[in-house]
């Protein structure tokens, strides 16, 4: 035998199958498979193939390149080839389990493994025994690496190119490793253990790092400290020192001297101590002083609170007079005005005939228009269908002579013409149609409602001149009844679109922003049947005698604060009566309501019917929460939609089905579904924190100052909620039962309730007081009374949920006077009150 040639796709390769070490010798080379060579016959000599192995040691660009190691020196010697060849999952592992890589590196590295591959097939069908193939098993690996060899295999499958590349290579090779699914689980649980281990490490670690770094700087700060203090002593030793001498000079001087001012120092020292004794007392004293003088301070600011209240009532009272003087005055003249009132009356009636006379003439202008489009459609379709029997006796013409091109393109623009302005003329037509039947029932709806209420007004003014005022007002309401009610639903359609673009515009500037969490709990409570979907698309349908049906598939859907990629919805219209049809969730199927309710089975899944119209549906539809029931009606309304818009896209087997009744029967299902939804259950009150502001303590009197942060309550969020909690009529030690509430306008001059404003303000702005004694008198029932029900239930929620969370209060390092289990006892007496 001669020299073999052994060559792989890269040098790595080489080290994977274990032939660099066995070599004493070698040399690396860049060469490639010549893939462009002309391999139409086989090499009939072995010069050919001396010739083939040259090619392919020298072959340049773009062909594939190859790594080549030889025993020899003289490559060109060499009397065969060995190519070396790993799975593409090994191949992948060899290249890169080392370091990290990219999505293109790994495309463009199994391509390589594959026009590698390809090239070996040819090569060893062509040269035969010259050209050998030596497949490297997969279990030369390490355990670690064969488990990810195997997951990129795993992964490799997942793709429809790179499984076509795994299923050639198993059909030239033989996989012998059974066990691969186990060893990827065992090296996934290892990975996992060694994750979780390092993690409590370096959990352990940090707690060390942390405690040496507190006991560090709780060392630096000592030795700081001493060293100051080392510095100091330093200083005073020094000047002690200069005294020491200086005193030592003069004893030396002069002890008599020494004597006497040590004498001196005595008596000093001993009236020092006297004096520092009157100067504690003094201290003493003026603390006692000033607590008494906050005291005062104290008692003048609430004198002055009660006195502001005292005179806020007084000035009501005269506001009050003066307005029932003016109302007095506004009856007298309203009495004066009633005769002129009865003659506008008859009036009034004759302009109503005028106004029916104007919508005949509109109706009659409608219906000419609609006859001359419907004449003009008319004309436009015969030209349409002249130009499509022109169009195909052109087609029939060109198997026999191609036509003039000019001429074609001339017939189709004329065609395409035609077809656009028929379209266009079908929409006016429904345009027009719509506003017709509009404009009709409003005339038949104003002229019967007309008649009727002028006849009834004119039969009460002849019979009473005394409820001429109740009369006109009576007869406004009815004529202006009919636009209130318009205004109000552009006023409804205007508010949906500002929300929705709102809506939009928030979640595209952030998917998890607060002001779109806040903005969807307002469309929630203003809309809480709203669905949204990106796309609705009919999958299936059935235009039969008995059975009429559509399937639709919803994609990126959102209710309220619920969200769905995908679901499908099955509407069926079974002799005239309509059902909601969905089937059981599953693994690959998706079910967007939050119970299933089984009314029966195929031997496909199981399925729910729901329908407003038999009792079996009504049956499954009370199984139901209201959240389902509203998200119900949302998916047949917005399915209406699409469908009205035309915006729904369509599969083969939907391209001809008729949707065009469709969007009333769904109308029609969506008003039954309505009147059997139950009420929604409201949503719990519920805060984030509890913080004091403000702790005022008097000689009888006391309150907390407290903001409540982040109050969600009826659909309302509240960044911040000020509430004052009083006690009042404290008596000794022995804490009161007669509490009090205090509102104010909250931060950007948001009310604290809906019953807002109130009557009264002072000097710092509007504020609402209830007093809430153990015995509650008239004027302060009154009080109570006065709110609306629902800030009564917003208060009395509120209350108990102070009282429950009162010890989670944080109180910012504020001194309270009372144990908080006193205050919670009174919070908890005055939810009684409401």
């Amino acid at each position: 035998m001669g020299q073999t040639l052994v060559i792989a796709p890269n040098e790595s390769l080489f080290t994977y199958a274990g032939i660099q070490g066995e070599e004493k010798e070698h040399q690396s080379h860049q060469g490639a498979l010549a893939l462009s060579l002309n391999w139409s016959e086989e090499q009939e000599s072995q010069s050919n193939a001396a010739g083939f192995i040259k090619s392919v040691v020298n072959a340049a660009a773009p062909n594939l390149n190859i790594a080549i190691k030889q025993a020899g020196e003289d490559i060109s010697k060499a009397q065969s080839i060995t190519a070396l060849l790993v799975s593409p999952e090994a191949y992948v592992v060899a290249l890169f389990a080392s370091r990290p890589v990219k999505e293109a590196e790994l495309s463009n590295a199994l391509e390589n493994w594959n026009s590698y591959f390809k090239a070996l097939l040819q090569h060893q069908y062509l040269l035969g025994e010259q050209f050998s193939i030596k497949l490297l098993s997969n279990s030369v690996l390490s355990n670690e690496q064969q488990a990810l060899a195997q997951t990129v295999r795993c992964a490799l499958k997942g793709n429809i190119d790179t499984n076509e590349i795994l299923q050639q290579f198993e059909g030239f090779s033989v996989d012998d490793n059974t066990e691969s699914w186990a060893k990827v689980v065992h090296f996934g649980l290892q990975q996992y253990q060694s994750l979780i281990s390092a993690k409590n490490e370096n959990a352990k670690k940090d707690l060390l790092l942390n405690a040496a770094k507190n006991e560090k700087e709780g060392i630096e700060k000592a030795l700081k400290e001493q060293h100051e203090e080392v510095k100091l002593n330093k200083q005073k030793i020094q000047v002690l020192q200069g005294e020491l001498e200086t005193k030592e000079t003069e004893a030396k001087k002069n002890q008599a001297a020494i004597a006497e001012l040590t004498q001196q120092n005595r008596d000093i020292n001993s009236e020092l101590a006297q004096a520092s004794g009157e100067n504690k007392a003094l201290v003493a004293e003026s603390n006692e002083q000033k607590s008494e003088n906050e005291l005062l301070v104290l008692q003048i600011q609430q004198l002055q609170e009660e006195l502001e209240v005292v005179f806020t009532d007084a000035e009501n009272s005269k506001v009050t007079i003066a307005g029932l003087e003016v109302k007095h005055a506004d009856i007298n003249r309203q009495l004066a005005e009633a005769n002129s009132e009865k003659q506008n009356l008859v009036q009034e009636s004759k302009a109503n005939a005028d106004e029916n006379a104007l919508l005949q003439l509109q109706i009659q202008q409608l219906q000419e228009e609609l006859e001359a489009t419907f004449s003009k459609l008319t004309q436009v379709q015969q030209q349409l269908e002249n130009a499509e029997q022109t169009n195909t006796q052109l087609k029939a013409a060109t198997k026999e002579k191609q036509p003039d091109p000019e001429v074609v393109n001339t017939l189709k623009e004329k065609l395409l013409a035609a077809e656009d302005e028929n379209a266009l003329l079908v929409l006016q037509i429904s345009q027009l149609q719509e506003e017709l039947e509009s404009i009709y029932v409003q005339f038949e709806e104003h002229k019967n409602t007309s008649a009727g209420l002028i006849n009834k007004l004119e039969a009460k003014l002849s019979n009473s001149e005394d409820n001429g005022p109740a009369l006109r007002k009576e007869l406004e309401n009815a004529m202006s009844e009919q636009e209130l009610l318009q205004l109000q639903i552009k006023q409804l359609q205007e508010e949906l679109e500002f929300y929705f673009t709102e809506y939009q515009k928030l979640k595209g500037e952030s998917p998890d922003n607060k002001a779109l969490s806040e903005f969807k709990s307002k469309i929630e409570e203003r809309f809480p049947h709203l669905v949204l979907s990106e796309g609705v698309t009919l999958t299936g349908g059935a235009n039969q005698k008995d059975l009429q049906r559509i399937t639709a598939r919803f994609t990126q859907v959102e209710h309220a604060d619920k969200h769905w990629n995908a679901f499908s919805v099955i509407v069926n219209d079974r002799k005239g009566v309509l059902d909601v049809e969905f089937h059981a969730p599953d693994n690959k199927r998706v079910y967007p309501l939050s119970k299933f309710v089984k009314t029966g089975s195929n031997k496909v899944c199981d399925f729910s019917l729901l329908s407003p119209f038999t009792d079996a549906g009504k049956k499954a539809l009370a199984e139901l929460s209201a959240e389902d029931h509203l998200l119900l009606i949302g998916i047949v309304e917005e399915l209406k939609t699409k469908l009205q818009q035309s915006d729904v896209q369509r599969t083969d087997a939907t391209a001809n089905l008729d949707i065009a009744p469709w969007p009333e029967k769904l109308l029609k299902l969506s008003i039954a579904l309505k009147k059997l939804t139950p009420s929604p259950a409201p949503k719990p009150l519920n805060f984030k924190k509890l913080s004091l502001k403000q702790n005022m303590v008097g000689a009888t009197n006391e309150h907390l100052l407290i903001c409540i942060e982040n109050l969600q309550a009826n659909g309302i969020s509240y960044p911040a909620f000020d509430i004052k909690i009083g006690a009042k009529q404290i008596k000794d030690k022995v804490f009161t039962e007669y509490g009090s509430l205090e509102f104010r306008e909250l931060a950007n001059n948001q009310a604290p309730l809906a019953s807002w404003p109130p009557a009264t303000e002072d000097k710092w702005g509007l504020k609402l007081v209830l007093d809430l004694p153990a015995q509650i008198n008239e004027q302060q029932q009154n009080a109570i009374d006065s709110l609306k029900e629902e800030d009564k239930l917003f208060i009395k929620e509120l209350l108990t949920k102070l009282a429950d969370r009162l010890h989670t209060l944080d109180r910012k390092k504020l001194k309270v006077n009372q144990p908080l289990e006193n205050w919670q006892t009174l919070i908890s007496g005055m939810v009684a009150k409401f």
